[in-house]
């Protein structure tokens, strides 16, 4: 596990169980409900939400269709909220390297607001690819900054301080790891502070 992966699971298993009053849960609400609306899911689905949190976004996706919910997180205090939430769902406590599921056994993999603190971004979608069915989705929200923004965080803050934050990315940036790991049908565009992201196997 590497020193900003420790601390991100330092942070949230602090403020697990506050998380939906918290700062940081009403910053990533929109995330998640970008993800939701744009979400196409059928019964009997199969979906992962990686860095799952409290299961909040796998308990909105759960409304739109009848799926088997999978979620993981670095967090064990994230993973009891999420069990004790959401009973029907399938939680462990996990990173997002390797991700413990069998080659194509995943209709929808969801991310909200968590790819910046991923060490190994392209072994990640790397992992989406070989986890996914044929067809199956990657849908992202991803915090939008300007392009001066972006450098100074990435550049400046997150190196030199002990912030859990890796990198923030561009568009491009993100759909590069993706093309590169052999996704196609790639859809971006940026509503308000949040970077929407999917693509198709």
């Amino acid at each position: 596990m590497g020193k900003k992966t420790e601390q991100s699971q330092k942070v949230y298993n602090e403020m697990a169980w506050e998380y939906d009053s918290a700062p940081e849960g009403n910053y990533t609400r929109p995330h998640k409900e970008e993800i939701t609306k744009k979400a196409v899911l059928r019964d009997g689905d199969n979906i992962l939400d990686v860095a799952c949190g409290n299961g909040s976004l796998l308990g909105m996706l759960s409304k739109k269709a009848r799926v088997n919910a999978f979620g993981i997180d670095i967090s064990e205090n994230m993973i009891a909220a999420a069990r004790e939430r959401y009973p029907a769902g399938t939680f462990a406590v996990s990173p997002c390297v390797p991700l413990g599921f069998e080659n194509g056994s995943m209709d929808v993999i969801t991310v909200s607001c968590a790819f910046h603190h991923f060490e190994a971004p392209q072994i990640f979608a790397n992992e989406c690819m070989r986890v996914l069915k044929k067809n199956g989705k990657v849908f992202m929200a991803e915090p939008f900054f300007s392009p001066m923004v972006r450098w100074l965080a990435n550049t400046v803050v997150f190196p030199f301080t002990k912030t859990d934050d890796v990198r923030v990315y561009s568009q491009k940036e993100l759909q590069l790891f993706f093309e590169l790991a052999g996704f196609t049908d790639i859809e971006s565009y940026t509503t308000g502070t949040v970077l929407f992201f999917s693509a198709r196997k």
